[in-house]
């Protein structure tokens, strides 16, 4: 005879796979700051790869004013401290954006995967109490 409670349960944790799980194990096989940093890493060099077209751009659209600049060395060390500065602000608020984000995921990821081990406990100790 078939046991609701085993198949209430086993349902549930069926539909937690389908719908999480095969994301949650990818993310689960990170320690929390691996997966962090790993993220951060790639936001670092797609933040730099979208300041050089943004900075490619500008070069483009403004290229006289580019040229003139590029003859005045006095000029030319300011619109590069400039550039620089401009180019460590889009990293750092756009990693700090990054660390919340996935930090974020992560826990979240953590805390359903408690709840499935939980449910996978309930189940064994369910089939415990049947012998």
């Amino acid at each position: 005879m078939l046991d609701e409670e085993k198949v209430i349960l086993m349902t549930k944790m069926a539909a937690f796979i389908d719908r999480e799980g095969k994301k949650n194990d990818a993310i689960n096989t990170y320690f929390r700051s691996d997966y962090v940093g790993y993220n951060i890493i790639k936001s670092v060099i797609s933040a730099t790869i979208v300041y050089a077209i943004f900075l490619g751009i500008y070069a483009l659209c403004k290229f006289e004013e580019v040229l003139s600049n590029l003859y005045n060395t006095e000029n030319l060390l300011s619109v590069g401290r400039r550039c620089l500065f401009y180019y460590l602000l889009l990293v750092g608020v756009y990693s700090l954006i990054t660390y919340v984000v996935y930090s974020y995921r992560y826990s979240k990821m953590r805390k359903s995967m408690k709840a499935y081990y939980g449910d996978l406990k309930k189940l064994a100790r369910l089939y415990k109490k049947k012998d």
